[in-house]
């Protein structure tokens, strides 16, 4: 009998989507439920929803700061956790894509679904670790990825607000009794008389001035006792780390040889 040959077809997109997707939902998050919490009478708690019966539970009695400050870290601690989640599918998306591209052929038995055949490339991927998962991929790509130090910023930034409330600890401080939060970012800039001069808000810019981008990093440090201040700004900054994480890696990806 003769085989049976089944050709899939690797895209790149694939491997870039999961942290792109979880980029845009996660500011999109942010951006509307910190702008309604901006714009909410917090001083008292919400009126009920019109239902047959309902329950009284009564808890502690917030201040309007203490119920903004409440509710703003349990958003940014979602979002961080759902932003991690599709930077690390990204990773295993890209881990399958190379593993795949590495072996050109697989032999199966006739009786094999396409998900028996790729299960065992999927599960390797899950076991690994992110710092070995990210090493292994790097060591792959056509230009390696600096993304560790960004992702443990976020990792650090979610278990503060998660697990304390976004007061920073001792245990959070790593180096010289600070927490240090780095995230990648697009520096718009100037040169004026040699001097680089980054764009600003309602900054007055001679016309036919030069403009220049490069990527930059945004370092946020923080002390033990203080709270995490997390704006949607910053989190601009935060969600465009990861959808860039997606595009470089999508683009470092090696490619498949010519027939």
């Amino acid at each position: 009998m003769a085989q049976q040959q089944i050709e899939i077809t690797l895209h790149p997109n694939g491997v870039a989507a999961p942290a792109q997707h979880a980029a845009a939902i996660c500011r999109e998050i942010i951006d509307f439920y910190f702008d309604a919490l901006a714009r909410a009478d917090l001083g008292k708690q919400p009126p009920p929803h019109d239902t047959f019966f309902r329950y009284n539970v009564h808890g502690p009695n917030l201040s309007e700061a203490e119920r903004r400050v409440l509710h703003e870290n349990w958003i940014l601690a979602k979002v961080f956790q759902d932003l991690m989640r599709g930077v690390r599918a990204s990773l295993e998306e890209a881990y399958f894509f190379i593993e795949l591209l590495s072996l050109g052929k697989l032999r199966a038995k006739s009786d094999s679904t396409l998900d028996d055949l790729l299960a065992p490339f999927r599960l390797s991927a899950a076991k690994k670790k992110f710092p070995p998962l990210l090493e292994h991929v790097n060591s792959k790509l056509e230009k390696p990825l600096e993304f560790l130090d960004a992702y443990q910023s976020m990792q650090d930034a979610r278990n503060c607000l998660e697990h304390r409330r976004g007061i920073v600890s001792k245990s959070d401080a790593r180096k010289d009794d600070i927490m240090e939060l780095r995230f990648p970012r697009v520096k718009m800039y100037l040169i004026d008389k040699e001097e680089e001069k980054e764009l600003q808000r309602d900054m007055f810019v001679e016309k036919a001035t030069q403009i220049f981008m490069r990527l930059d990093v945004r370092i946020r440090q923080f002390k033990p006792g203080e709270r995490i201040a997390i704006t949607p700004t910053d989190f601009n900054e935060v969600a465009f780390a990861c959808h860039l994480f997606g595009s470089q890696l999508a683009e470092r990806l090696p490619k498949a040889p010519s027939r």
